[in-house]
């Protein structure tokens, strides 16, 4: 399946944050058992950095707002933001989203005095 593209701000964060993505997301019909992971990745081949794990709603038919609660990981890595939406078990959307979620990371050498 191609992913989509999903129009999103290039946020920065720090490592180990808890952040929530509030993703909309419509599903026809209602009543339909259903998930969505949003997972953080170098690309859409490697390991998953993060993930919020796959959250279970139901569908009512119309936009419902889906939580997807993500543990910022290591820093020093810009990370693409993967959205995957299943419904009664099968793959339905895929979605990349256009921007990346930065988290920088640093260091000082010993400071020296003259």
């Amino acid at each position: 399946m191609k992913r989509l593209s999903l129009q999103m701000e290039d946020p920065v964060f720090t490592p180990g944050i808890t952040k929530t993505a509030k993703a909309p997301i419509t599903i026809l019909p209602a009543g339909l058992s259903c998930q969505a992971e949003l997972f953080l990745a170098t690309s859409p081949t490697a390991a998953k950095a993060a993930t919020s794990g796959l959250k279970v709603f139901t569908s009512t038919g119309s936009v419902q707002i889906v939580s997807l609660p993500v543990v910022m990981p290591a820093g020093g890595v810009t990370y693409h933001v993967y959205l995957d939406v299943y419904a009664e078990g099968y793959l339905l959307l895929a979605y990349v989203a256009t921007e990346d979620v930065i988290i920088p990371a640093g260091s000082v050498g010993p400071i020296t005095w003259e």
